[in-house]
């Protein structure tokens, strides 16, 4: 914690020491000492892990104030608070304090959940008539920086339309070294609805009073975060699946065993370099991700499946208020032939081209790519005086207004007619947007899309774009 006298001092002299001070750009500071405050929970060595800076080495004055900023941004990409302050508080011409003030975020919450089975909002809200039946609900309880050590624990009971019990428990660094993580995870889940195949592009789902399937899911993640940047991730992950007979007549490739059960393993090694300046709703930077993995290994009822995906999206600041963002992802699996429940595409949450939200193109081998040009309207934040709990009483909130233009090409699996109608053709897709941005990474998208299908509508999500 810092020092009550030294905060003072900070809060009445680092502006006008800046000011001061800062006029030579040649000026060369010394870093004497490093403090925090704020973190009444949060481990030291969490915060100053993204600290680039080190005490007593030699820095460019203007430089420093650089490095600072882009510090910043990384003690807030670890979603651990509502604000964070890096500054610099300078003793003399030579030398300087780094003073880190930050806000803790809450980090305990049961929330109820309620949510839909279907691939997004606007699917269910149109292709299934919106209907509260296909609701799921249930209770979460999200335990982030538990121990103080940004770990993080999720228990979650769901009914509804699927039952799913999950336990997931992560430790972001298990090293003095701050460099290696390790995760690990289970999960039941029971339906008695259940898509089985698709025609036209859509998912047809078949609803029994009896159980149609049940699945298991357990494994582990080790996580390599060996500079500030990159990261390298091996994961190992066990799945079984059990479905009745009704399913297996109604789709005899379901699991494509020849039996009632499915299990295989999962071997995947990710490699993920981000550089983007916020990660909840970025404006600057860039980011890369590379998947390849493997399904099956043999054994009775088994599987086989291997595969590469891979991501890049840049950020581009193109000043006053304006920016320009594009992504790109493209998936390759072989073997041509899988079953049902190895099958994924275009059309899953985020995974798809705009104006297409209400279809979905299954695939092995897809390509997307996805541009956006927007202008900031208003950025800012406020305080909830009234509010009881400080975690919540800090409100900051953004208005961006866009255009967008997406364009993606997937092509068929083999057999696979309903999904013939949009697969092996080059799918485009344009529109206007507002995004809303606010506290706790809360996205809010609306946007007005056209397709080259002749179609349009308005689309309501929840998330950021890519």
């Amino acid at each position: 914690m810092l020092p009550l006298r030294l905060k003072i001092f900070f809060l009445l002299f680092i502006g006008s020491a800046i000011h001061t001070f800062g006029q030579d750009t040649t000026r060369y500071v010394v870093i004497d000492n490093i403090f925090l405050t704020g973190n009444n929970k949060t481990r030291d060595r969490i915060i100053l892990r993204e600290m680039s800076v080190e005490i007593g080495k030699k820095y460019e004055f203007n430089t420093l104030e650089k490095i600072l900023e882009a510090d910043r941004n990384k003690i807030y990409n670890t979603k651990l608070f509502n604000e964070v302050t890096v500054g610099m508080l300078e003793l003399d011409y030579t030398k300087v304090d780094i003073v880190i003030d930050v806000s803790e975020r809450w980090y305990l919450f049961p929330i109820p959940l309620l949510d839909i089975i279907d691939r997004n909002f606007n699917d269910w809200w149109v292709n299934h008539d919106h209907d509260f039946n296909r609701l799921i609900y249930g209770l979460s309880l999200y335990h982030f920086n538990m121990r103080g050590m940004n770990e993080r624990m999720t228990l979650t009971a769901q009914f509804g339309y699927t039952k799913r019990f999950e336990i997931e428990y992560s430790f972001p660094y298990i090293d003095r070294s701050q460099r290696n993580g390790l995760s690990f995870f289970w999960k039941y889940l029971e339906y008695n609805n259940l898509h089985y195949k698709v025609e036209n592009n859509n998912r047809e789902f078949y609803e029994s009073p009896n159980r149609l399937k049940t699945s298991y899911h357990f494994g582990g993640v080790y996580t390599l975060r060996n500079s500030f940047y990159t990261r390298h991730s091996i994961g190992l992950e066990y799945n079984i699946s059990n479905v009745a007979d009704t399913v297996l007549e109604l789709n005899p490739n379901y699991l494509g065993t020849g039996t009632n059960r499915q299990q295989y393993a999962k071997l995947s090694y990710n490699f993920s370099l981000d550089k983007r300046d916020i990660v909840a709703y970025p404006l600057k930077g860039f980011e890369l991700n590379a998947e390849i993995y493997h399904l099956g290994f043999g054994g009775k009822n088994s599987v086989s499946k291997t595969g590469l995906n891979a991501s890049y999206s840049h950020y581009f600041d193109l000043k006053k208020g304006f920016y320009f963002s594009n992504y790109s992802s493209v998936s390759l699996s072989v073997p041509g032939e899988q079953p049902y429940t190895l099958l994924y595409g275009l059309g899953f949450r985020n995974n798809l081209v705009r104006g297409y939200e209400l279809s979905v193109i299954y695939s092995q081998n897809y390509f997307l790519n996805k541009a956006t040009f927007k202008k900031e309207i208003f950025k800012g934040n406020t305080r909830w005086k009234s509010m009881p709990l400080e975690q919540f009483q800090y409100i900051p909130y953004g208005l961006y207004i866009k255009t967008y233009l997406d364009v993606g090409y997937a092509k068929n699996v083999d057999g696979l007619e309903g999904n013939a109608l949009l697969a092996d053709k080059w799918l485009a897709g344009t529109g206007i947007g507002l995004d809303f941005v606010t506290m706790y990474d809360f996205v809010i998208r609306a946007e007005y899309s056209f397709n080259n299908s002749g179609e349009h509508g308005f689309f309501l999500s929840l998330t950021s774009d890519f």
